[in-house]
């Protein structure tokens, strides 16, 4: 189908000579093998044909970064950029065969289980998503505006799932995804959404008045203790500079353990 334009895949500029090559090696790859890339996608068990659509997912197609958890470590941020590029395509193409009649996005802080609560969905409801596609990604900036206009373009349904965990919920969860796999998270970046995701939301609700939505408030990752809401108010932590200082206290703690 074609080819991602290579300068649309944004550089980071790392000074590390080693991320630098590895990112552009990435950049290459993901550019001269669009269609390739996208095709072993979706035969990656996980993303359910394709239907599902994540970028994290989406970096485990460089194969030197899925087989090797010392890679994931160093060059989770080098394949980044190049896996949301290629997942962004994905979506497009998705939406493009006019199959589905509702894209699902969801959304929520780092660590709030999004890739679980997703696979759990589709055990759940496998029926009812055989003509969705669910899209894991951040409302925090205003590229996700492009996705939720695309897929009401092609006349689909557009629902949004946020997961709202505690923020020491979230901070456990990313502490233990980057032993076990090595995906960190930046402080700066946890803080950001988990400060933003209101507003996000706020805005997107005020300019698409038809986006059906609901939040699921958590304090632990056991499935049954999710309660839903339609209160935006419930994703309201404070202030970038509130969570900040929370962020602190928690991974103190944390250090603890």
């Amino acid at each position: 189908m074609g080819n991602i334009n290579i300068e649309n895949i944004w550089k980071r500029g790392f000074e590390d000579s080693d991320l630098l090559r590895v990112e552009q090696m990435c950049r290459e790859k993901a550019s001269n093998e669009t269609d390739e890339l996208i095709e072993k996608y979706t035969k990656l068990e996980r993303s359910r044909n394709g239907k599902y659509i994540s970028s994290d997912l989406m970096k485990l197609v460089f194969q030197f970064y899925a087989d090797n958890l010392e890679n994931r470590k160093k060059y989770n941020l080098a394949v980044s950029n190049s896996a949301a590029c290629l997942a962004n395509e994905a979506f497009r193409r998705e939406v493009s065969k006019n199959e589905a009649k509702r894209c699902v996005f969801v959304a929520g802080a780092y660590g709030a289980g999004k890739s679980f609560f997703i696979q759990s969905l589709f055990e759940k409801h496998k029926d009812l998503l055989d003509q969705s596609i669910v899209y894991e990604g951040s409302i925090t900036t205003k590229s996700i505006d492009a996705k939720i206009e695309y897929a009401i373009e092609h006349n689909i349904e557009v629902d949004m799932i946020i997961l709202n965990p505690t923020f020491e919920l979230s901070l456990k969860n990313i502490k233990e995804r980057a032993n076990r796999i090595g995906r960190n998270v930046k402080k700066e970046d946890a803080v950001f959404v988990y400060a933003n995701i209101y507003s996000s939301l706020k805005r997107l609700l005020e300019k698409y008045k038809n986006i059906n939505y609901v939040i699921y408030n958590k304090e632990t990752n056991i499935p049954q203790d999710l309660s839903t809401s339609n209160m935006v108010e419930d994703l309201n932590h404070g202030t970038y500079e509130e969570i900040s200082n929370e962020y602190d206290n928690i991974m103190k703690e944390l250090e603890k353990c």
